[in-house]
């Protein structure tokens, strides 16, 4: 019997995970498309009156634009998305192939097709479409988009896994070959 969160890893489920992977990206990509086309910069169409509204955006910066105004600024996160990029799916691979923790390396898949949606955005655009908007009374909330809700619900997920990971993320060997010849002994 596995462990929780553990399954028998086969060509398939790397096959899944390559399609989830796709297809996360692929929505991000299929809706700031949409709004491209459907939008004037700005324009603002409300959903739930006061509270939800699409408006299409340019975010030139990171999360909350920071860094929007600093002329580098597209040109160095482009550059970090696309090793952290590498670095998540690299780790997502290792993780499912040595632990075989399918929680997790699905939290790394949308982080990782988070992360290709907004880096392509930055390569092709030099900038990000942004088209979420969330009011509450007087205060907007960031404007964001499909990419982010990747990243976002996957860092919080991941600090949940983290923090119990005795639940949910299975054990990983910390141990060094050493101690391990001593227990057997």
């Amino acid at each position: 019997m596995s462990k929780f969160g553990q399954h028998k890893v086969t060509w398939v489920t790397y096959v899944l995970y390559v399609q989830l992977f796709i297809l996360l990206t692929g929505i991000d990509q299929f809706t700031k498309d949409l709004i491209t086309k459907s939008f004037a910069i700005a324009q603002v169409k409300p959903v739930i009156g006061g509270f939800f509204s699409l408006m299409y955006v340019r975010n030139k910066g990171s999360a909350f634009s920071m860094f929007a105004n600093q002329s580098w600024g597209v040109k160095v996160l482009s550059i970090v998305s696309a090793i952290a990029l590498v670095v998540v799916l690299f780790i997502a691979f290792f993780v499912l192939t040595k632990f075989k923790s399918t929680r997790l390396c699905t939290c790394l898949i949308f982080l990782a097709a988070g992360t290709l949606g907004n880096l392509i955005d930055r390569v092709r655009l030099n900038y990000v479409v942004d088209f979420l908007r969330f009011d509450f009374g007087s205060y907007t909330f960031p404007i964001f988009n499909v990419a982010d809700i990747c990243v976002t619900v996957s860092c919080i997920v991941l600090a949940v896994l983290l923090i119990f990971s005795d639940r949910f993320i299975p054990e990983i060997p910390f141990s060094s070959d050493k101690s391990e010849e001593e227990k057997h002994d």
